[in-house]
């Protein structure tokens, strides 16, 4: 098996474990129905860092063909799943409810309010 396939096998592996591990039921939570009758589905943000190499080690001498040196590889990954917050429908409107320490973020989700606050004035006059 040349490196370039030993390599191959090592990302193919490694990406059939992370796509088990992170499914679409980890990112987007299952809706549990609250007895007002309002639907709560959480949704957590998912951070990867992945990284994987290779080589071929030994003796530095000339190769021939039929000849390889052997091979050293390996992969890690770092997943971080974070709950994030929570999308909620009451049957009148959908909203979302953040779980964040981020100014930033708060600052949009507090404009977003305000100018659905706006619309729907604009829509009663």
């Amino acid at each position: 098996m040349d490196e370039k396939k030993k390599i191959d096998s090592i990302l193919e592996k490694t990406a059939e474990k992370l796509t088990g591990l992170v499914d679409v039921n980890t990112v987007i939570g299952k809706p549990v129905l609250t007895a007002s009758g309002a639907q709560v589905i959480p949704f957590t943000k998912v951070t990867m860092g992945y990284l994987s190499g290779g080589g071929e080690y030994g003796d530095v001498k000339k190769i021939d063909d039929g000849e390889c040196l052997p091979f050293a590889g390996g992969a890690g990954t770092v997943i971080n799943v974070k709950p994030a917050g929570f999308l909620i429908d009451d049957g009148k409107e959908c909203r979302i409810v953040r779980i964040t320490d981020d100014v930033i973020d708060g600052l949009i989700e507090k404009a977003g309010d305000l100018l659905g606050r706006l619309v729907r004035k604009g829509e009663d006059a």
